[in-house]
């Protein structure tokens, strides 16, 4: 279905992309570097101002809009700095101001990556956390990032939450503590970069070389609660967050797959 832009002054009528259909405007196959531009002219930035606000150089930004760059780990901030909307930049789907958000639970098809097949330019691959065990073969476990393991994952959701792609990893919920809410098995996305606690929020942890998956909870003299949406099976648990027994928190779990 085309992306139609409904504000005529921010569309230039000259794009050969684009023609006038009633009073809306409808701009056809763009591309990531068209629409890069398009949200460049909207902000009213050269290339040069926008890429020193994103951090790259003019000549990178250059080559990102005439689609000789594929790169697209700084759409985030190309969105945000030009007041777009960033799944729009990413994928050319809905309106280029569109600012409806989706709720944090959300279905779809998850590819997790075991070739060599490239990455489409409104992807990115994501290291994945695992618990693997320690070479001396006692039981014990550990958690690690990537182990050969990565699954891809859309940019637009990303951008949605405001997550930076460096600071975002995965992993495959394991056991039933957080059900319904997220189910055995589910892959689910982590960030990394928000490692503070927000009461209720669920965080990906490494407790003791097992990968665990809990609702934090700030409580006074460093201490944290860890609750389970399945409160009948698993009652919470309170622990310091000081001490080498203690939980370390990997990320915010900011998305998760809904299985039925």
């Amino acid at each position: 279905m085309p992306n139609t832009e409904r504000i005529a002054d921010i569309v230039d009528i000259g794009n050969p992309f684009c023609k006038r259909i009633g009073s809306p405007i409808t701009c056809l196959n763009m591309t990531i570097g068209d629409r890069v531009k398009r949200a460049r002219k909207h902000a009213g930035l050269n290339q040069r101002d926008l890429a020193k606000a994103i951090g790259i150089t003019q000549p990178s930004l250059s080559e990102l809009e005439r689609g000789e760059s594929r790169s697209s780990a700084y759409l985030i901030q190309i969105a945000s700095v030009c007041g777009v909307d960033a799944n729009w930049l990413a994928t050319g789907k809905g309106e280029m101001l569109n600012r409806i958000r989706t709720d944090e639970i959300e279905l779809h098809e998850t590819e997790v990556v075991d070739g060599d097949e490239p990455l489409r330019a409104d992807e990115i691959e994501l290291p994945c956390f695992y618990e693997v065990e320690f070479s001396a073969g006692n039981g014990s476990t550990q958690v690690v990032e990537n182990h050969g393991y990565s699954m891809r994952f859309p940019l637009a959701k990303l951008a949605k939450r405001g997550v930076s792609p460096e600071n975002a990893a995965c992993a495959t919920a394991s056991g039933t503590s957080m059900e319904p809410t997220i189910a055995d098995g589910s892959p689910i996305a982590i960030d990394k970069g928000t490692r503070h606690i927000i009461d209720g929020k669920i965080y990906a942890l490494d407790h003791g070389g097992m990968l665990r998956i809990k609702r934090l909870y700030k409580m006074p003299l460093g201490r944290v609660r860890l609750v389970s949406d399945n409160s009948d099976e698993y009652p919470e648990e309170m622990h310091s967050l000081m001490g080498p027994d203690a939980p370390k928190i990997i990320g915010r779990v900011f998305w998760w797959e809904v299985f039925d």
